[in-house]
This record gives structure tokens, sequence and C-alpha cells, in this order.
């Protein structure tokens, strides 16, 4: 039987879509290219981001008026099965159900399928050990590894804790077998994944031994990870990370918004002043680190005052990157069921200000770049012209370069312009190219 999967929403659910279809082939399905040519189509869900629910949801109504057999997966499959089943999904498995699938699926017959809902199980298909025989494209030049699955925090605005269910933690042994599988196979680089990486914690090992551990036992040339919670960084991890040979100097870390008085309301556990002062020690023990961040507008409640103390924070932090978005209600959370919902013109106009805000700090980072070399480690094609290609620096800042290069290479560039705010380098020198084919 063949299927095929579409995935929507975050890393995490692009590596357990990656994990599903690889425990499917070895069941004896067969991956396609094209949903019109499957007989399955697996629609991996994300609920964080009411977009991306909905984009979800329409996926699966459209083809199931085509009399395609649907598998809903994922994070709106967890708390919303009822409605993805109304939309059309013939079967649907929440993130913590995962292994469940290929048995339950070598028993459909085309024409015959069994209506459930699977939403109980004690981990997630990324903790099996499926995950331990993972086989990459030989394409692939970056790939990730999950260390913490679930959240013990409650965020008054997420759903995630729902999705994704409380904290569990990886034994460190199984994450650095993992990660020399991958090595083998010429990956160089990977992404650690969590929903909050920073409270990682193994009988004794906490997230600063483990990056330490695969800085010192792996010989990838990049170490990623995300993502960090402002409440739980702390100096060690960032003292890890400037000592170290391998972990880059980026780390995302969501600010969600810039009044104390919100972040309080959100229960995010640190004030404004707190966030400020953790970038500001950031930056001083990583001089060249690179900061990216989530920002909101328009939290219930959220003042004009409010609005002024997160542009404040942009203001004085200077962010390197910034996801800029609305708040949007998330059924089931404490802040959807608030009666002082600002109204969405109000927001839109923040969000309006903001991005120039953001901008034109990312355009004074962006200029420092100017006349400086970096490594670049390609990533395919510019999307606006083939005949040039795109790669990220070491602190994760997405470069062009003209010429073609396979992506996977790693190539010296010096950043001689600032196109919007993406920087253009002239090719110095290519320093390594794994054996993938553009």
């Amino acid at each position: 039987m063949r299927f095929y999967l579409r995935t929507f929403g975050c890393q995490m659910n692009e590596l357990d879509s990656e994990l599903v279809a690889q425990k499917l082939r070895e069941s004896g399905f067969v991956e396609t290219s094209s949903p019109s040519k499957a007989e399955l189509i697996i629609v991996n869900t994300c609920a964080v981001r009411q977009k991306a629910e909905e984009r979800a949801k329409k996926y699966i109504w459209d083809w199931k008026r085509k009399n395609k057999t649907i598998i809903a997966i994922g994070c709106v499959a967890q708390v919303f099965s009822d409605e993805l089943r109304r939309m059309g999904a013939d079967l649907v498995f929440g993130p913590r159900s995962y292994d469940n699938l290929p048995r339950v699926l070598s028993e459909l017959k085309v024409g015959c399928v069994p209506k459930g809902v699977f939403s109980d199980g004690e981990m997630a298909i990324t903790f099996s050990d499926i995950s331990l025989k993972r086989e990459v494209s030989k394409k692939r030049f970056s790939a990730f590894i999950t260390i913490q699955e679930g959240c013990d925090k409650v965020c008054t605005f997420c759903i995630v804790p729902k999705t994704r269910g409380r904290e569990i933690s990886r034994p460190p042994d199984k994450i650095l077998k993992e990660a020399k599988i991958l090595e083998e196979q010429g990956v160089v680089e990977i992404t650690l994944l969590g929903q909050n990486v920073d409270s990682y914690y193994h009988k004794g090992t906490d997230f600063a031994d483990l990056l330490k551990l695969l800085d010192e036992s792996t010989s990838f040339k990049r170490i990623r990870f995300t993502t960090s919670h402002p409440a739980d960084i702390n100096y060690k991890v960032v003292k890890v990370i400037a000592n170290s040979k391998r972990i880059t100097h980026w780390i995302h870390l969501p600010l969600q918004a810039g009044s104390t008085t919100i972040l309080r309301e959100m229960k995010r556990f640190y004030t404004k002043e707190e966030f400020v002062e953790l970038a500001k020690m950031i930056r001083r023990e990583i001089p060249d680190v690179t900061i990216s961040t989530d920002i909101m507008v328009g939290y219930p409640g959220e003042t004009d005052q409010d609005f002024q103390d997160t542009l404040d924070v942009v203001e004085s932090v200077e962010f390197d990157n910034a996801y800029t978005f609305i708040y949007s209600k998330r059924p089931g959370t404490p802040a959807a069921l608030r009666q002082d919902q600002v109204p969405r013109e109000v927001a839109g106009k923040r969000l309006r200000v903001l991005i120039d805000v953001v901008n034109r700090k990312m355009m004074k980072r962006r200029k420092l770049m100017l006349g400086n070399t970096f490594e670049l480690l390609i990533e395919g094609a510019s999307r606006k012209d083939r005949e040039w290609s795109k790669g990220k620096t070491k602190g994760n800042i997405t470069c062009v370069v003209p010429g073609r290069f396979k992506p996977g290479t790693f190539l010296d560039v010096k950043i001689v312009d600032i196109r919007g705010l993406t920087p253009v380098g002239e090719p110095i020198d290519v320093l390594d190219s794994v054996g993938v084919n553009t």
C-alpha cells in the first residue's frame, strides 16, 4: 500500500514525520512523492498556531473529497480528534500513539477502513528504538535529534502540554548513540529538539552536561538546539556554548511579550528586566552570538503601555531574527477564556509597528556583518535565483552567494552587501563538501 505524508508545523513534527515514514517503510508500505498516487494520505498536524491548524484541516478536507483514505496524526489529532473526524479523517493518532500506526494500517484494506482514534501511549515514536535505526537520505547533511519531549510549563496561551504531555528527557547514552549513527551516515550538522531544552535532566545529567558530552564525543561540524526558555537557560549552559568546538553561537530565546504584567499573566516566570539582563549576559559571554526570538502582540488585556514595554525590549536587546505574530486563541487554554480579548484591528496595528522596529534593529545587526568573513553551510539554491546559492552562518543567519554549490558544502564568504535583510556573500574558499547532489 502506498502512502504520502504531509507535514505542518514545527521541527519536532518534521522529525516525527521522518520516523513515522521510516517505520511504515520497514513494515512494507511504499512512500510516494505524490498524494494523487497514494492509497493513504497521512497528515501531520500542528495546533500551536491557528493558521497551521486551519491549513491542515483544509488539506484533509480537500483530499477526502477526492475519496482518499486520510490518516491524521500530530498535535491537532491529540486534542481535536472529533473535529478531524468531521473534516474527513478516517483514523486519528496522537503523538503518543505513533507506535500503533504500522499495526493498525497493516490491517487496512483499501476501501474498507475501520474508524478509530488512538491518542494514548507512554512515549512518542521519537523515544522508541526506531530512532536508533535511522537511515537518512544520501542527500541529507543535517538532521534533528529529539532530546526531550513534552512541557511542564503552564503558559496560559499554549496548548503544547495538552498535545505533547509532561516532560520526558531521553537518556544521554541513547542520544549519543543516535548521534553516532547519524555521524556515520555523513551528517555534518545536528539540531537538538525539545519543547524546552533547558529543562533537560536525566539521572544527574542536565542540559549543559549533555551539550558538553556531544561537543566532546562527536565530530559534527555544527551542533544546534531549540527551543530555550528564558526562565530556565542558565550561566552553565552559556559557558559550555562559549567554550565549545561544535555548538553554534545561536540561541533562540522566545520573549513572547516585554511587559512584566503580561509576562506574569502568561505565567512565563521572568520579568522584562530579567530578560534584558539575560540577553546582555549571553552577549557578554559569547560576543559573536546571534539571538532570535518569538514575540506576540494582542495577548488578552494588553494595553498600549504593555505594548510599549515590548518595543523597549526590542530596542534594548536588538534581536538578530524575530518571529512576530498576533495572539490567537487556542481552545482549552486559560487565555482563550478571558473576556478582555484585544480587538483584531488593534493587534494588527501593533504588529505592523513591531515589525518596523524589529527590522530596523535587525538591519543594524546585519550591517555589522559587512566586510567580515563567515563560514556558510550551503542549503541549496536561492529561492529568487537558481544561479545563486543560500546557506546559513554558524549564527543561523541566511546568506546568499553567486554560483551553484552542492548542499552540504562549507564555504567561506565575505559579506559585501545587504539586500532587504539578507546578507550577500562573495565566495572566498570552499572548505568542504559532503556527498550530496543539487
